[in-house]
């Protein structure tokens, strides 16, 4: 039995340092995907996410991997619940004409991967980005899935999720310049 067994195992038979050990080993990539979803929410949707781990434990299946993408889905499904309950997040979207002038790259991965470091970046995301675009971003980039995997949390085809972190990915950098400016 490998230690994320011997973890998982613990945790459903409610043994603290294991539950705590899971927590936090995966809550700050949770957090981080909630921030950029539900900003005003992200702590109350994790709340609900972990209490849903909670109940829900014994009947997991799989490796740790699994876990994160069981976890994942959960919180995504968290997020729908608080959206059709009517809380909403006011944005203002930016016009096409402002990004008009931003220079492209040559290897938006880089660009992107470079920025991502901040809470700041991930709301850059949400305005910059369209919002499946902006959610397989942080799904394989700051939580750090598979593109399969990344498919199972958001209900799509790989090939889908590859074009969209494609599109995503092109888009950012051609706004590296706004995205460097809140790094600043």
């Amino acid at each position: 039995m490998n230690r994320f067994e011997e973890t998982l195992q613990a945790a459903r038979r409610g043994q603290d340092w294991a539950v705590g050990g899971l927590y936090d080993a995966h809550s700050p990539p949770l957090l981080a995907y909630l921030t950029w979803a539900e900003p005003a929410a992200a702590d109350d949707l994790a709340a609900e996410t972990w209490l849903a781990v909670a109940e829900r434990i014994g009947a997991f299946r799989g490796d740790e991997r699994g876990f994160r993408a069981w976890l994942f889905t959960i919180a995504r499904r968290r997020i729908a619940d608080h959206r059709r309950r009517g809380v909403r997040r006011q944005t203002q979207p930016a016009p096409d004409e402002f990004f008009a002038d931003f220079a492209g790259s040559e290897e938006p991965e880089e660009t992107v991967v470079e920025q991502l470091t901040s809470e700041d970046a991930l709301a850059m995301l949400t305005r910059v980005l369209p919002k499946a675009q902006a959610e397989v971003i942080v799904l394989r980039v700051v939580a750090g899935f598979s593109v399969h995997e990344t498919a199972g949390i958001v209900s799509k085809r790989p090939e889908a999720v590859r074009a969209l972190q494609h599109r995503a990915l092109l888009r950012l950098a051609r706004n590296r310049d706004r995205l460097s400016s809140i790094e600043a």
